[in-house]
């Protein structure tokens, strides 16, 4: 805590390559999960792109652009 007349310090600013590098991490963890978890429950033929964007609450064109088609999902999932 500051004496009431002395400034607090500034934050320092976070870079946005960071900021968007940990978003993309935490979207891959997620995305990665609900594979999983759909893979087990329900077999691998209902992976699609709209069901594990929704379970993972992250935008479905997002999922579709980084992995392009059901397969890659598959792969990123087994990969992680």
């Amino acid at each position: 805590m500051t004496h009431w007349r002395q400034k607090a310090r500034p934050k320092t600013p976070r870079r946005t390559a960071d900021v968007l590098r940990e978003r993309d991490e935490r979207r891959t963890a997620a995305l990665i999960a609900c594979i999983t978890e759909v893979s087990s429950s329900e077999g691998p033929e209902s992976v699609t792109h709209r069901r594990v964007a929704e379970r993972a609450g992250i935008p479905v064109r997002y999922v579709e652009w980084k992995y392009p088609s059901r397969d890659h999902l598959i792969a990123m999932a087994n990969a992680g």
